[in-house]
């Protein structure tokens, strides 16, 4: 059987990862303004409770649950993606300019415009490809550098955050509105938004995973990749693509939710070693339980007031950020 480094089969691993998620799953079902217990909850499922108690659960958090559950798994796998393709151990969809980007365009639409609510996806992903392209153009010289992508990405993000608040300020009655969703959020988000961006997350996800024997083959050098008979370049570039459309989808409906893409691809690194046919499917499961932790963080650390969750998520990534680099400087990062 296939281990991970420390001698646990990933049979159990996967299977650690599953439980977490469920339990999470059906906490974040019965926590609110109001505690529905586990008897409560399983009346709900059947068609039982009152009508109070029924709409709490399956219009308000459930489809919330999903959406972080997606989302996080989008983010983990998109984090995974640019780190593994790039060869990049701080590469992440916050740390190369695509989500501030993404965040921009969304921004600067619902301002000068009246876009209808199925065009954000659309919109947020223009923005994040081209903050995503900037960022690599300008890395790209020294042949993507870890710390040069870095750079290249704190630099975009900064542009996109001063066109964004230079934005709002001339957004009127609009712009409180705006400043909260920029601080990353699920709350309000329902059926709606998770329809409007389950087919962006989705088929990208199930795509990438599909592919991830391209995806091994790019772990290593291009010389021995292409005589392999891989097209480096074309496979580079579809997986960012991919991991670019999962990225700035999200955004079009939570705002920018950041380190997420990087803290979870890191953790399921340190699970599986050298395993990386486990890679994009473990990230996917821990960005997916991460959202929902953070999630369920925000809506209970100030009640009856929500945080927002991106203010959680920049919390534990930024400290983890500050670690890689210090573990570089160091050589600790594999």
């Amino acid at each position: 059987m296939t281990r991970a480094p420390s001698g646990t089969p990933m049979a159990y691993i996967y299977g650690a990862a599953t439980l977490a998620l469920g339990a999470l799953f059906l906490m974040g079902l019965m926590i609110g303004r109001q505690w529905t217990g586990p008897d409560v909850l399983w009346g709900i499922l059947h068609g039982e409770g009152s009508v109070i108690e029924r709409v709490s659960v399956l219009e308000l958090r459930l489809p919330r649950n999903l959406l972080a559950l997606l989302g996080g798994a989008a983010l983990g796998a998109a984090g995974a993606i640019m780190q593994g393709v790039t060869r990049n151990p701080l590469a992440s969809p916050g740390l190369t300019g695509v989500i501030a980007a993404a965040a921009f365009g969304v921004v600067g639409t619902q301002t000068f415009f009246t876009p209808d609510a199925l065009w954000l996806p659309a919109i947020a992903l223009c923005g994040g490809l081209l903050g995503g392209l900037l960022t690599f153009l300008i890395a790209g010289r020294s042949r993507l550098q870890p710390e040069r992508v870095v750079l290249a990405g704190i630099a975009i993000t900064a542009l996109c955050t001063a066109l964004t608040t230079g934005t709002l300020l001339v957004s009127g009655s609009e712009a409180a509105e705006l400043y909260y969703w920029l601080a990353g959020s699920l709350m309000g988000r329902g059926w709606l938004q998770l329809e409007l961006v389950s087919g962006w997350l989705v088929l990208p996800l199930v795509g990438a995973l599909v592919l991830r024997r391209p995806f091994r083959v790019l772990q290593l050098d291009d010389d021995l990749a292409l005589s392999m008979g891989l097209a480096v370049g074309r496979w580079r570039l579809l997986f960012l693509m991919l991991a670019l459309i999962m990225a700035a989808a999200l955004v079009s409906v939570t705002g920018p939710v950041i380190f997420i893409g990087l803290v979870a691809p890191h953790i399921a690194r340190h699970l599986i070693g050298d395993q990386f046919q486990h890679w994009l499917p473990l990230s996917a499961m821990l960005g997916g339980l991460l959202l929902l932790a953070a999630d369920m963080l925000a809506r209970q650390l100030a009640f009856p007031q929500e945080l927002p969750v991106g203010m959680l998520t920049a919390l534990i990534g930024a400290p983890w950020l500050l670690y890689l680099l210090n573990a570089r400087e160091t050589g600790h990062v594999r």
